[in-house]
């Protein structure tokens, strides 16, 4: 804390070194945070850029005593409101962005310490159903969702941040988790099918090597869904086996495409790389085993993603 103090002093003072050493450490917590309000790593990326931006312009308004982790917070949520009241309106929320588990775990070390009871910390707020549920929040209802049920803020420290009152952001923390729910349930923390998604993953891999289309399907439930945004999803494990059959068919083998073990959003993923070692898709095992949720998604640089040794 004395650092930090000094740190706020220097960068009061004009010192640009000052500054980037005070606000570098967030940066990753922050984009994880802009990441869950706004679904997307690239307007995450711009809104942390925003977010340094306007601290810097706002340093003469910044007192000493104040957090500056909670600082940050605040003026990031409020780039991330505005960020979403640029964008058009429309009737579905936009597709969500996978997110590396290997940026998440660098980020855990200097986030905020939250209350064990939030109710969505023990996933970390980042599985792919719940994050795309909260897509479909106004922006204030996703804020508030995410600063109390993920990172176990107080109904006080939220209402302050959003220049607001208690009363009003209990309103909308009630309608948000109505929505949600209704759409993702609470479920245990992830940590616990850890070695399952591991297993899951490894059945995987070792079903696309042989060739084995009817293992691969026999990872999956009857009721299974396969989606692939921006296209239609695929509802049913007879219809993932029949889209797999005609995409192998075109590829000539399965085999065509190497497959690499990767994390996303808390969850075991295939990367799978060209003959040329170019990258072709992401495919998010996300729920279950048997499977019940897959996301596949065309991802430009798979290597962030893919399971460290």
């Amino acid at each position: 804390m004395a650092d930090e103090r000094a740190l706020v002093a220097g960068a009061q003072a004009g010192d640009e070194r000052a500054f980037r050493a005070l606000v570098d450490p967030y940066r990753g917590v922050l984009e994880v945070h802009a990441y869950r309000m706004l679904g997307s790593r690239h307007d995450a990326e711009d809104v942390v850029q925003e977010t340094l931006l306007r601290a810097w312009r706002a340093l003469d308004r910044f007192e000493r005593r104040a957090s500056v982790s909670t600082w940050l917070y605040r003026i990031c949520t409020n780039a991330c409101l505005d960020e979403i009241e640029r964008r058009p309106r429309r009737g579905e929320p936009l597709a969500v962005d996978p997110f590396p588990d290997a940026l998440l775990e660098r980020a855990v070390g200097v986030a905020p310490i939250v209350d064990p009871a939030a109710r969505y910390a023990a996933r970390e707020g980042m599985e792919l159903a719940l994050l795309t549920a909260i897509q479909r929040l106004p922006g204030r209802q996703r804020a508030v969702l995410i600063l109390r049920d993920v990172l176990g803020w107080t109904g006080p420290e939220v209402a302050e941040l959003l220049e607001t009152t208690v009363a009003a952001v209990n309103g909308a923390l009630q309608r948000a988790r109505a929505t949600v729910e209704s759409v993702v349930p609470a479920r245990s923390s992830r940590d616990i099918r850890r070695a399952a998604d591991r297993e899951l993953l490894n059945k995987y891999i070792s079903a696309w090597e042989r060739n084995d289309i009817d293992a691969l399907v026999a990872l999956l439930r009857d009721d299974a869904v396969l989606s692939m945004p921006p296209q239609r999803a695929l509802h049913g494990a007879a219809a993932i086996r029949e889209f797999w059959l005609s995409y192998t068919c075109s590829l000539g083998q399965p085999t065509a495409l190497k497959a690499l073990p990767a994390w996303s959003n808390g969850a075991p993923a295939v990367a799978f790389f060209r003959p040329d070692g170019t990258p072709h898709v992401l495919l998010v095992l996300a729920e279950g085993s048997p499977l019940t949720k897959m996301y596949a998604f065309p991802v430009a640089d798979l290597h962030p993603f893919l399971q460290r040794t």
